[in-house]
Order: C-alpha cells, then sequence, then structure tokens
C-alpha cells in the first residue's frame, strides 16, 4: 500500500512571518493524507532555507524516504523549489523513485500530459519569478536605508562607522570612503578583482582589522556602492 512522505519549507525572508508556518504547512498535509487514507511515513521541514537552496537536508532525506507508489506532499509546490532548474531535479529524483508529488492547494497535476506539463512548468517559472523580484526589493530597501544611515546588522560595512551619538545610524569613514573611490577608479580602469587585491597591498592600504584584502570583500564593496562592473 502507498504511504506519504510529508515535507515543508520556511523561508528565510525577511518577511517569513508573512507566509504560511512549518507548523500550518504540516497540519493542511496531515488532514489530505487523512482525508486519502494515506498513512504517513514521515514528516520532515527545512527551516530557514530559500527555495532556490540545493543544500536543503530534510528535501533530500524525503526523496530518499519514497518507496514505489509513494506520495510526496507539500502544501504548495514553491515550498519545493523556486527555481525551475531545481524543480527539474526534484521531479526527476521523485519519478527515479517511482513516485508522485502532490501539493494539498491543489495546483497542477502529476500527469505527463501537454497540459499539465505546461502548467507545471508555469507554476515554477511564477515562483522563480516571485523570489527575484522579492530579492530585489529586498536589496534595494536596504541600500536605501543605507544609503539614510540607518544601520542594518551588527556589522558595520565597509567605508562607514557607528555614529558615536546614535548607535542605530551610520557615518561615513572618511578613511574607508578613499579607499572605496581608489578601488572604483581601479574597477573603472579595468583591472580585475584580484589585480585590485594586489594593488591595494602593494600601496600598503589596509583591509579593516588589518584583514589581507580578498577579492570577494573587493566585490562586496563593488556592489554595495552600486559601481559593479562585468568581472
Amino acid at each position: 500500500m502507498k504511504s506519504a512522505v510529508i515535507y515543508a519549507r520556511f523561508s528565510p525572508r525577511r518577511n517569513a512571518q508573512q507566509c504560511e508556518s512549518i507548523e500550518t504547512q504540516l497540519y493542511y498535509c496531515n488532514q489530505y493524507c487523512d482525508n486519502s487514507e494515506l498513512p504517513i511515513t514521515a514528516r520532515l521541514s527545512d527551516k530557514v532555507l530559500s527555495g532556490a537552496d540545493e543544500d536543503r537536508p530534510a528535501l533530500w532525506q524525503a526523496i530518499e524516504l519514497l518507496k514505489r507508489g509513494d506520495v510526496l506532499v507539500v502544501y504548495r509546490l514553491d515550498r519545493l523549489a523556486r527555481s525551475v532548474y531545481l524543480s527539474d531535479i526534484i521531479e526527476r529524483a521523485v519519478k527515479k523513485k517511482n513516485a508522485s508529488i502532490v501539493s494539498v492547494s491543489g495546483e497542477g497535476t502529476w500527469n505527463d500530459s501537454d497540459e499539465d506539463w505546461l502548467i507545471r512548468k508555469i507554476l515554477q517559472t511564477l515562483a522563480e519569478y516571485e523570489r527575484r523580484v522579492t530579492a530585489a526589493r529586498t536589496k534595494a530597501s536596504m541600500l536605501r536605508h543605507q544609503a539614510s544611515g540607518r544601520r542594518m546588522s551588527k556589522q558595520t560595512p565597509f567605508g562607514w562607522m557607528t555614529d558615536p551619538s546614535d548607535p542605530a545610524r551610520l557615518i561615513e569613514n572618511i578613511t574607508e570612503q578613499q579607499t572605496i573611490e581608489r578601488i572604483i577608479a581601479m574597477k573603472e580602469s579595468q583591472m580585475s578583482l584580484r589585480a585590485i587585491c594586489r594593488r591595494l597591498r602593494a600601496e600598503g592600504i589596509r583591509c579593516r582589522n588589518n584583514d589581507n584584502w580578498h577579492h570577494t570583500t573587493i566585490k562586496s564593496i563593488l556592489r554595495r556602492s552600486g559601481r559593479l562592473l562585468s568581472t
């Protein structure tokens, strides 16, 4: 007799509290299994992980537990993935186990007709689009807040320092701002990120806390400044 493996995922976004909680997802998945008289083999969940993340231990464990004829039950298809590429990988992995996927929200079906395949692809594409739009809005919001001097995290970004009169706000670190301008000038002269690191070391310009310059540090500085060009 076929059985069900329930999988739930919770987003790491700042507005994640507006999404369905793990408990809510499990409740509706349990209800579906009860109504369908499907015995539940396992209930697994990944917390604070994006639908674009491939490294989700509970997801792959859920697929591994599937046996022939079993059903992987999710609240919505976007709980499995919010990436078309990753959705394809998951579908192939489930089919390899001779199992199927069910969304209790009723999005599409597991059938292989052209229409069913098209509906699944449209839903997967929309989920990925929504994830990208959300990420872009979040980034734009953070940049606006940083530009206005609002502190966004415990780690002060390079080029800024805590305002002595208001720990919740940031003010420019003049020395580091000069270094940023130097980095931008080198990048605009078509120097690679690693070449910029070497030049800064050669000029005796220190990274914060005397750490050595790394190309990922340069990339982050350029991205925050809005001056990241092609690399």
